[in-house]
């Protein structure tokens, strides 16, 4: 599994990913969101949106449900690249038991109050965070 950012990856097999899960929207991947490459295909992809210089939301996580036993390797790997640049605070917003679950394993911890600008917090579900060191 690598995990790199898609200004580097190969425009075919991004289009492949894209056009093989409906769901996901191509228009919301920047050339600052990251993929998942398993097997030499994209197989999953995320946001770090910066909400200031240290802090960042981790957004539109996906991974195709052949790779989602992989979430934790990859929710390990979103940690590695925020120590390598120097982000002090990840958040993330999530409406899934078991994923609150593996959230809470990997010691973020859950949220009662986040208020970001232009980003609805009133939405169902759970916001966690981790403080980066």
């Amino acid at each position: 599994m690598q995990i790199y950012q898609v200004k580097e990856a190969k425009i075919e097999l991004m289009e492949e990913f894209i056009q093989k899960n409906e769901g996901l929207s191509g228009k919301k991947l920047t050339k600052d969101s990251y993929v998942v490459e398993i097997n030499g295909k994209i197989e999953g992809c995320f946001n770090l949106y910066m909400v200031d210089d240290s802090t960042y939301w981790l957004k539109q996580l996906y991974l195709t449900k052949e790779h989602v036993q992989k979430l934790f390797v990859v929710f390990e790997s979103v940690l590695v690249i925020s120590r390598e640049n120097n982000i002090k605070c990840v958040y993330v917003h999530n409406q899934s038991p078991v994923v609150d679950i593996l959230l809470e394993s990997l010691q973020f911890k859950r949220e009662s109050d986040v208020t970001f600008k232009n980003i609805n917090s009133e939405k169902t579900g759970n916001w966690w965070a981790y403080q980066v060191s």
